[in-house]
């Protein structure tokens, strides 16, 4: 969704959150992917997890740091899980979380633990060139994400349009419609290579897929409760991928 960053600067939700809260997320980060990978795949000499781990925090500390400074509200946002915005006209197509979102946490879930078992069963062999080039396009996913979300202060995690939104074309909204989920797809498919495994690109897919259809009911929702979303679609007509989709 592409929505004008609120300029009240009197706004509680524009006010940086405190630095310690964003320096824990390295923390935070790093303790839960050690504990997810390498207990499991018995071997903490993993490489290419320690490369991923190395790799994901670094970017992550970053963007969050910058985020913080240029649209604090965009974090709180993506914090949230109540719908605010939700009336009648909406309400049928932003219901569509209650079956999406388990499915993507699925894809998205089964993309980071089925390389585990993967590398400790060796069910794959994938060059080490290509694992790295795969960590690459992962990281330019997440920062594909990371720009959209300090462009969107209403990037949420769910579908809901809040009544002091307004509609913007300008930056990655101005070439796709939906720059989050380009960046989401990028990464979601490349983790899997990433780490090493093949086999993972199924739950990644699935993930893939469930954005897709996402996306069909979130335009249904923003044509029905954004003003100037229908004259948007026509001007900007690819929805990830600029001049293919």
């Amino acid at each position: 969704m592409s929505k004008e960053i609120p300029q009240n600067e009197n706004d509680k939700s524009d006010k940086p959150l405190p630095l310690w809260t964003i320096a824990l997320i390295p923390v935070y980060i790093s303790v839960l992917f050690i504990l997810m990978f390498f207990p499991l795949a018995q071997d903490w000499l993993w490489i290419e997890a320690w490369l991923f781990i190395v790799s994901f925090v670094i970017n992550m500390t970053i963007s969050f740091f910058i985020i913080n400074k240029k649209n604090p509200r965009v974090l709180r946002n993506r914090m949230k899980v109540k719908k605010v915005g939700v009336t009648e006209k909406t309400k049928s197509s932003a219901g569509s979380d209650k079956f999406l979102l388990p499915i993507l946490a699925i894809g998205f879930i089964g993309a980071f633990i089925l390389p585990v078992f993967d590398y400790r069963y060796q069910w794959s062999s994938i060059h080490f060139i290509v694992e790295i080039i795969s960590l690459v396009v992962a990281n330019i996913g997440l920062i594909i994400m990371d720009i959209a979300m300090v462009q969107n202060a209403y990037a949420s995690k769910v579908l809901d349009i809040n009544k002091d939104q307004k509609l913007i074309d300008t930056g990655l909204y101005s070439h796709v419609r939906h720059p989050l989920y380009s960046g989401a797809f990028l990464m979601m498919l490349g983790l899997p290579i990433a780490l090493g495994s093949w086999i993972s690109l199924i739950p990644a897919t699935i993930g893939v897929i469930s954005l897709i259809i996402r996306i069909k009911f979130e335009e249904e929702m923003l044509i029905k409760g954004m003003e100037g979303y229908d004259e948007y679609r026509i001007r900007v007509k690819y929805k990830i991928i600029p001049k293919i989709y």
